[in-house]
């Protein structure tokens, strides 16, 4: 009840938690595997959107949605890097990836008409709830998944010079 402005203000601090995590992520799911921050991802996901459904107020609902971009952030790159592995080199002209990235559109447009059904017939509260009971699901079904990342831990990479002077065309 609070208008578009907190609307933009919830979407504007998912979105701050989400590029907070998403890069070290990345990273961390090649030095470790991705099924460990699959399923921590999801599963934070899944209670702090329920908390966002659930909120009492504009601190409570901000932070949730915060915490919400955040473990979405864990989750992506990883998740991406998970279809990588299984793809490997069998993928033919992207016709896999393609695939992946239709079901996921399709996901999301399906995924978004019926959590608008539920938020119009029910409430907000529910459909919230009911989006971070499938994310919790989702995290259930990455216990059961084999780790996609064959390869060994990579080494840690020693920091070096960027710019002009990595290349050593300054005196």
């Amino acid at each position: 009840h609070r208008g578009p402005g907190m609307a933009g203000a919830a979407l504007a601090t998912f979105a701050a938690g989400n590029v907070c995590a998403v890069i070290p992520s990345g990273r961390l799911s090649d030095r470790t595997g991705r099924r460990p921050l699959l399923i921590i991802g999801l599963a934070v996901a899944g209670v702090s959107t329920a908390v966002v459904g659930l909120a009492s107020s504009v601190p409570l609902f901000l932070v949730g949605a915060f915490v919400a971009g955040a473990a979405s952030g864990v989750f992506s790159s990883p998740q991406q890097a998970a279809v990588a592995d299984i793809i490997g080199s069998m993928a033919r002209g992207g016709t896999a990836v393609a695939m992946f990235q239709m079901m996921s559109d399709f996901g999301s447009i399906i995924g978004s008409f019926g959590v608008g059904q539920i938020a119009q017939h029910l409430s907000f509260g529910w459909a919230f709830a009911l989006s971070g009971l499938i994310l919790l699901i989702a995290s259930v079904g990455w216990t059961f998944a084999p780790e996609t990342r064959d390869a060994a831990p990579l080494e840690h990479t020693p920091a070096r010079p960027l710019g002009p002077e990595a290349a050593g065309e300054l005196p």
